[in-house]
């Protein structure tokens, strides 16, 4: 993969996913065993400090000193990209052959001075495959909570966005249709 004319490589990319999804969003800069579905080969394991260099020359992160302890956290660009790569995970997961019956709602109160922000919430309900039906409320008639809570801690979406699964709701026979249930 290809980003700003850097080649960002398959360990770069996982390395910068499992750094966007730490709770402080800092990692250790010493190899840890948490890595093992990263970094599954002793060749990986000897490449990690080229690895976290590169990473660092390309900006997508930089280190901090906290209590003694260098951390990795990421930068600006690299958070961007992290995202970005999350999303695109996404991209892959397969809905079920059968529809178990259950529509999937997304709702949201996102102010407008974070017009940007959602913006970018209805590009990803879109993308997965939502239909809006109102203004901020989108549905979808396959299981999807694992993608909504990512959309919503890559995007800090917490208290704007509420996930709800509904056996039926007003006039939903017509939603039916579109979506060939």
């Amino acid at each position: 993969m290809r980003y700003k004319g850097y080649i960002v490589g398959s360990i770069e990319k996982e390395l910068l996913k499992l750094i966007l999804n730490v709770k402080d969003r800092e990692l250790s800069n010493k190899y840890d065993e948490s890595f093992y579905n990263i970094f599954k080969t002793a060749r990986q394991k000897y490449q990690y400090p080229e690895t976290i260099k590169r990473m660092k020359e390309k900006g997508l992160i930089n280190f901090i000193n906290k209590e003694g302890d260098l951390k990795i956290i990421l930068t600006n660009k690299g958070k961007q990209l992290a995202q970005n790569l999350f999303l695109q995970d996404y991209k892959q997961f397969k809905r079920p052959t059968k529809w178990d019956g259950k529509w999937r709602m997304v709702m949201f109160d996102i102010p407008e001075d974070k017009r940007k922000l959602r913006n970018i919430l209805r590009f990803h309900l879109k993308k997965v495959g939502f239909l809006q039906i109102q203004g901020s409320i989108w549905i979808y008639p396959y299981p999807c909570e694992e993608i909504v809570t990512l959309i919503k801690t890559n995007f800090n979406f917490s208290n704007e966005v509420i996930y709800i699964t509904t056996e039926s709701f007003e006039n939903d026979n017509k939603f039916k249709k579109v979506f060939k249930l």
